[in-house]
């Protein structure tokens, strides 16, 4: 992806090509495109913006119900047609759609590296933030407690009297010469807190952190569902199979609302988020408020040399001051080597020396804490994880969800094109061999196993019936050929008088009358 420079931090051109959209009211008068939101006309032009996919998707809607209602009165849907061009339809559609859904997957996944960098980014300025308000708190309690206390205890040991008056008066004002200084210390390291005691950078990452938790693994569902409707498809172009097309018409009609729906989100994030990456100042300075000073936020914001250190007078201050405590230390310990040569008083000279030294070297570091370039290094890095890696993969995802809504919009169409036409198997009834009323083709095998069964009984010849109830057949020129025929292959069925036995008890009668 080509980029461009801007004074601070790298911009992707996606940035530029969303920040180039009309940002117009109710009335189409244009609107500051600068990121604001609590400006309510912004919110108003922004909101337009959002709603032209869902003015697609009512067109959308409007037009399937004008297709259906067309399909149930189409007289032409008894006929029977080809079938194998709306297969291949629907299967290159159904592939290109599962194409443009993957593309929605690789777009999660690098906003999801982006956010995972700007949460990075910002967790590392709170580390800044919070090292230097430690830092002062620790001075601070130096100053306060562990020196104040050594001086108190210096002044309490050179109460006792000395030989020589004037020493003692120039301990006695090297004394409050020191506590001067310490004070005048601790009012400088008060201001440096007070300029950043009020920055709380911890809840940004943290709702990077809640956010990413449920958008990641969400979209990846989401997606994948909408892969496994398309494979819902392509099964049941492969058997052909009316349920499952009639099946996808319906979730596909769920899909391309929920796709639009995403479209609409991810095109006003991503115009809010083009609007913000090319000028973000002015909403940071809005949202720091009264909290953090203009000119300390000035100066991390843009870290040039152009602007001032707002840290430099207190630093200074804070170092002179140490820097003067310790050389009328020097001054003290002299005098005392000579006055008080107790070890009591050795001990605490010494004490004092090391809090002195330990003071001066946090106060360096937290001068170096309190440089620009660090926190400003941070603050690009989290920029242009949020103005590269999360807009081209959110812009990814809006040209995936867009793409998909037509491609289901397309398969919808042609599937409710298609299932219609896919006539329903008829079910195998169940034949009764038994039953009298069989077609020719059952009867020509149930007569034989009649004439067996019945001819075997006695009840009547086994290759024919009495004549009486034969029925007659007129034949041509008085021949009864066809008449044999009809006898001989097409038996009727018994009738009630031989299934009940009276012609068992017919024959009986003649075989008792024979013997």
């Amino acid at each position: 992806m080509v980029l461009y420079s801007s004074e601070k931090f790298e911009v992707t051109h996606i940035a530029r090509w969303f920040h180039v959209l009309p940002h117009v009211d109710i009335t189409f008068k244009p609107v500051n495109a600068t990121f604001d939101v609590t400006n309510n006309s912004y919110l108003e032009a922004l909101g337009i913006l959002i709603a032209v996919p869902g003015f697609w998707l009512i067109l959308t809607l409007l037009a399937f119900l004008v297709f259906f209602l067309c399909r149930c009165c189409d007289a032409s849907l008894k006929k029977k047609r080809k079938l194998t061009p709306l297969k291949w339809t629907l299967a290159i559609f159904a592939l290109l759609c599962c194409g443009a859904l993957s593309l929605g997957l690789f777009g999660n996944d690098q906003t999801h590296n982006g956010m995972k960098s700007a949460q990075t980014a910002t967790e590392n300025m709170e580390d800044i933030v919070m090292s230097v308000r430690n830092e002062t708190r620790e001075i601070e309690f130096i100053l306060n407690k562990e020196i104040n206390k050594d001086l108190d205890k210096l002044a309490d040991l050179f109460k006792e009297p000395i030989s020589n008056s004037t020493a003692r008066v120039l301990l006695q004002q090297a004394l409050a010469y020191m506590r001067s200084n310490v004070s005048k210390g601790v009012e400088q390291l008060q201001d440096i807190n007070n300029k950043i005691d009020h920055v709380d950078l911890n809840k940004v990452p943290d709702t990077i952190h809640k956010v990413e938790l449920f958008r990641w693994p969400v979209t990846i569902s989401l997606l994948c569902v909408l892969i496994f409707f398309c494979f819902i498809l392509l099964w049941g172009i492969i058997r052909h199979s009316r349920c499952f097309l009639i099946f996808f018409s319906v979730v596909g009609l769920m899909s391309v609302v929920l796709c639009w729906v995403l479209v609409s989100l991810y095109l006003g994030l991503c115009v809010a988020g083009s609007d913000f990456c090319l000028d973000p100042q002015p909403f940071l300075y809005k949202q720091a408020g009264s909290s953090i000073d203009t000119n300390v936020l000035t100066y991390y914001l843009q870290c040039d040399d152009s602007t001032v250190n707002p840290f430099t007078g207190p630093i200074k201050e804070s170092t002179k001051t140490i820097d003067n405590v310790e050389s009328t230390l020097n001054v003290v310990t002299q005098i005392t080597s000579v006055f008080y040569p107790e070890k009591q008083v050795r001990e605490t000279l010494d004490r004092l020396s090391t809090n002195l030294n330990t003071t001066e070297k946090t106060v360096s570091g937290m001068a170096a804490l309190l440089n620009c370039q660090a926190m400003h290094k941070e603050y690009n890095a989290a920029m242009q994880a949020t103005c590269i890696d999360i807009m081209e993969g959110t812009a990814y995802m809006l040209v995936s969800a867009a793409g998909a809504g037509l491609f289901f919009t397309v398969l919808i169409w042609v599937a409710s094109h298609t299932w219609i036409h896919i006539r329903r198997k008829r079910r195998a009834d169940h034949v009764d061999e038994e039953d009298p009323f069989l077609p020719p083709s059952a009867v020509q095998t149930n007569s034989r196993r009649n004439r067996d069964t019945y001819g075997s009984m006695g009840l009547f010849p086994r290759f024919g019936i009495p004549s009486t109830q034969t029925p007659h057949f007129s034949s041509l020129n008085g021949h009864s050929s066809d008449q044999a025929y009809m006898q001989g292959h097409y038996t009727p069925p018994p009738s009630y008088h031989q299934l009940s036995g009276g012609a068992f008890v017919g024959n009986q009668g003649n075989f008792s009358q024979r013997a």
